[in-house]
């Protein structure tokens, strides 16, 4: 049997349009008080941001629409080391 999937409320934003737009305030923060799975997801979110930020940061020169499209479609195959894996060490992936 088919289910159809779930049609968010247009009216409201979604998990991703509050990460983007908590990005810089809870970007400054070291520690993060958890209180649920969205509070995790959240951290988790924030945390891919910056390295999408930083990927694109460490080109040489700036990257034009193009370039920076691929280079974040390369970062999003990566694996990607979440507080509580073995190998985030510092907020750096390592493995």
């Amino acid at each position: 049997m088919l289910t159809t999937a779930h049609v968010a409320n247009p009216e409201q934003g979604d998990i991703i349009d509050k990460t983007l737009d908590l990005f810089r305030a809870n970007s400054l923060f070291r520690n993060f008080e958890i209180k649920g799975p969205v509070d995790r997801l959240l951290i988790i979110l924030i945390l891919y941001i910056s390295d999408c930020l930083a990927k694109i940061g460490s080109a040489r020169t700036v990257p034009m629409q193009i370039e920076a499209s691929k280079m974040l479609n390369t970062l999003s195959i990566d694996n990607l080391a979440i507080p509580g894996d073995a190998c985030l060490v510092d907020s750096r992936a390592v493995c």
